[in-house]
Formats: C-alpha cells, sequence, structure tokens
C-alpha cells in the first residue's frame, strides 16, 4: 500500500512539473505574440547600462514601428543581443551606445539597421535576470 502511494505521489509530482513547464512555455510565446517579437524577455549581461539596468535584471522588449533617441533597444550585433540606448537617429539607422561611461565611453560601432532591433524594453524586473544569467556565464 505503500509503494502504491508512492508512485502516486511520484506520479503527481512529474505531471505538475510537465504542467508547469507548459505553462511557462505557453505563457513565454504567448507574450512574444503579444508584444511582437519571438523573443520578448532578456538578461543584461554586462555592466554596460549601468546605472539604468544591472546585472541579472530581465528586460521585456516590444517592438515598435519606430525607434526614438533615449530609447533602450535590443539589437542583435552577429548573434548576440545588445541592449542599450539610442543615442541619434538618422537616414541610415541609428547610433546605439551603453549607458555606463566607463565601461562603454564611445558608441557601438557601426550603424544599426532598423531590422537589427529587436524590440523596445518596455518593463525591467531586477534579479529576475539572474538564473539566465548564470546559464550564460556557464555557456548555456
Amino acid at each position: 500500500m505503500a509503494k502504491e502511494r508512492k508512485q502516486k505521489t511520484i506520479a503527481r509530482e512529474l505531471i505538475e512539473i510537465v504542467v508547469v513547464i507548459a505553462v511557462a512555455y505557453i505563457f513565454y510565446f504567448g507574450m512574444g505574440i503579444a508584444l511582437g517579437t519571438s523573443t520578448p524577455m532578456f538578461s543584461v549581461v554586462s555592466e554596460s547600462m549601468e546605472p539604468t539596468l544591472h546585472i541579472g535584471d530581465m528586460v521585456i522588449v516590444q517592438v515598435e514601428k519606430t525607434y526614438n533617441v533615449g530609447d533602450i533597444v535590443v539589437y542583435m550585433r552577429g548573434n548576440i543581443p545588445i541592449i542599450h540606448r539610442i543615442i541619434e537617429k538618422n537616414s541610415e539607422g541609428y547610433i546605439i551606445k551603453g549607458d555606463n561611461n566607463k565601461t562603454n565611453p564611445i558608441p557601438d560601432p557601426g550603424i544599426v539597421k532598423e531590422n537589427q532591433i529587436i524590440g523596445k524594453a518596455i518593463v525591467t524586473f531586477p534579479v529576475l535576470g539572474a538564473p539566465r544569467y548564470f546559464l550564460y556565464k556557464i555557456g548555456i
């Protein structure tokens, strides 16, 4: 009897884990659809945006029709997402730079094109991006 009860408890816990993962998956992709991007969440992985954003913060982004000077955006440089601020907009694209003048005294190299931008930061959650940051640090 005790063995049966233990097996039912283990089965129930496994089902609960699967349900939690499924709900998180649905939430993530539903949020992506609502915000117009396939990647709606990013973790801050450097000090380049301090004091505005800190390592381990989670940033939620939304696609915008247009981006303006002062917007914090996530853009792709190769296959690496960068979270920085637009400091200038011209006919070719955007000049972007991190807020931290100690680690980032000059703008990012080159002009960032509209199609490189994933979205504008609309909400930041302190520390919630820490688990993702730790995975990034160990190379996962």
